[in-house]
Formats: structure tokens, C-alpha cells, sequence
């Protein structure tokens, strides 16, 4: 898949005489409703001869700075989704390039007339053009009067819910990681550098890998979890603990992913690993002493082995 970024100017041409099929939308958390999305696009239908995405580099409401929206993916772990889902280019939009153009110049000059998009894919909820005062069926209606061609793709439901990423968001908040799952087609991951901590977990004989969360992530209920590991190609179980560790740290610091890797054993200092969210396990708490602490990780490791069948 080929990234076309409007921001840095990689990569900027589509394929002469490209007739693109195109998926629209923010596609936070890549979820099941935006999986049909994409794999709608991927089928290059209406006269199409490439598929690709257009979306942002930054979330809008971050980029405004109007509201805490809590991230489920960062931009390279939607990038992943798109390839796996058979798109062949991602056009990764700068926000205030477009934030002003009323959505008949949206829809008509940008998507038709510049980047050649004859059949565009969206949300029922879609909304585009200068104050979001353009919709789905707006959009439909400035394509047909080009001659070109709109798919509206209706909500995804699952058990009465409409699957929508502030759902996903809520089922997370709560630690119930497997309702997000479902929700999602896919674990709630984390794919952050490792930092360097208090190497605390060598000394008791439980090593772990720190990830501090950017303040725009999404963070599981503070606790423990059960995860996997994915490194160099090969895939671990392990033991997470999300929250700011009270036992250890007096003082309330950034969010952090303390996570013990079984059967592991290697530097991974500045890496960046991708930890799987599988099953809340406990909350965090407070323990009146280090051994109190080791004892309870052990236990834990040794329901984590029990679950993945370890």
C-alpha cells in the first residue's frame, strides 16, 4: 500500500489515469463497521480501477483542541488495517487544508475533480465540508450530479448496539476488553516505544517492559490484564498492569503499561511493541508491602498461563 501524506508531500501522485474508489472517514479503531467500508472500496466497483482511503493525519477534534477525544489507533496501526483489508492507497488529509471548504466544493473540486474518486464509500454518519454542514446523502447528491457513484454503508449492530468508536471507547474505559474486541474484529492494542523504568520488577524476579500512554490514547480500566506480546514476528503472553502503580510510586505520574513477558528474555529498550489487550483480570490496588505485590503478580502469571493454556 502506498501512503500519499498532503501534509509532507510523500509521495503525492496518484497512478495516471486512476479512477479511485474511495473510503471516507476518520476510521478511529479500524472497527467492524469500518472494516465493511473498506472492504466495500477494495471490490473497486463503478468503473474503478484503484482503491484507496482518505482520511486525516490527526484526529479534527485534537487538532482543534475542542475536546479529549481518546485515540484507539494511532495513524501507523490504521495504515496496517487499510493494507490487510486489500486498500492500494491511504491519502492522509491535513485537517485545516480542508476545514473551510463548503462540502460542494469538498465533494465536486478535491474528491472528484483532483484526486479522481468516481465511486466514494461512507458512513450513514459521514459528515464533510466547512462546520461538518455536509452528510452522507449530500455527498450522494453532488456525486451524481458529476455522473459518479456513492455507497452508503448502513450501521453495524451488534446485540442491539450500534458499533461506533465512542462505544468502543466506553466498553475499554470499563475494562471490558472483550466486549471491545468484538466491537473492534480485532484486540485493543497498544503499540508504544519501551521507555526505561525503575528496573523494580528485575529485582523481585518479574521483569517488565514500561510503555507510558500519550495523553491522547485511549486507557483501559486501571488494573491487570491478560495480553500478547508481539515481537520480532513471534507472539507472547503476558502479564500487563495498566494504571500508575500505587505501591511503588508515592506520587500520581503518567499512565503507564508495565507488562512481564512470559518465556522471554532480551533488551527491548526503544523498541516499539504492540501489546494485545485480552481479558481484565484484577484492578490495581494498592498493596501494603513489596512481597504482598510479588505474590499477587504470581498468582496472576499463573492465571495468564491458565488461560492461554501455558
Amino acid at each position: 500500500m502506498t501512503v500519499i501524506d498532503l501534509k509532507t508531500g510523500k509521495e503525492t501522485a496518484l497512478p495516471q489515469g486512476a479512477r479511485i474508489s474511495c473510503a471516507l472517514g476518520n476510521f478511529d479503531g479500524v472497527h467492524i463497521g469500518h472494516r465493511e467500508l473498506l472492504l466495500q472500496t477494495a471490490k473497486k466497483e463503478h468503473g474503478a480501477n484503484t482503491s484507496a482511503v482518505w482520511t486525516f493525519r490527526v484526529h479534527p477534534q485534537i487538532y482543534l483542541g475542542k475536546a479529549k477525544v481518546k485515540i484507539l489507533t494511532d495513524t501507523e496501526q490504521k495504515l496496517e488495517y487499510f493494507r490487510a483489508a486489500g486498500i492500494e492507497y491511504a491519502i492522509l488529509e491535513d485537517f485545516a487544508a480542508v476545514s473551510a471548504l463548503p462540502p460542494e466544493e469538498f465533494a465536486k473540486d478535491l474528491l472528484i475533480e483532483k484526486l479522481g474518486v468516481c465511486h466514494a464509500v461512507c458512513g450513514f454518519n459521514f459528515s464533510f465540508g466547512k462546520k461538518a454542514a455536509g452528510n452522507a446523502a449530500l455527498l450522494k447528491k453532488y456525486f451524481e450530479e458529476c455522473g459518479q457513484n456513492v455507497s452508503i454503508i448502513p450501521p453495524c449492530r451488534i446485540g442491539g448496539d450500534t458499533v461506533s468508536s465512542s462505544l468502543i471507547r466506553e466498553k475499554i474505559e470499563q475494562g471490558d476488553i472483550e466486549c471491545a474486541e468484538k466491537l473492534l474484529g480485532h484486540p485493543f492494542s497498544l503499540y508504544l516505544p519501551v521507555t526505561e523504568g525503575q528496573k523494580l520488577g528485575r529485582t523481585l524476579g518479574i521483569p517488565t517492559i514500561n510503555q507510558i500512554l500519550p495523553e491522547n490514547s485511549a486507557v483501559p480500566r486501571f488494573g491487570v490484564y491478560a495480553a500478547l506480546c508481539h515481537i520480532d514476528g513471534k507472539v507472547y503472553a503476558g502479564v500487563s498492569n495498566v494504571g500508575i502503580r500505587p505501591t511503588i510510586d508515592e506520587e500520581k505520574k503518567n499512565v503507564g503499561c508495565e507488562t512481564h513477558i512470559l518465556d522471554y528474555s532480551g533488551d527491548l529498550y526503544g523498541k516499539k511493541i504492540r501489546v494485545d489487550f485480552c481479558k481484565f483480570i484484577r484492578a490495581e490496588r494498592k498493596f501494603d508491602s513489596l512481597e504482598a505485590l510479588t505474590a499477587e503478580i504470581q498468582k496472576n502469571i499463573a492465571e495468564i498461563r491458565e488461560y492461554f493454556g501455558k
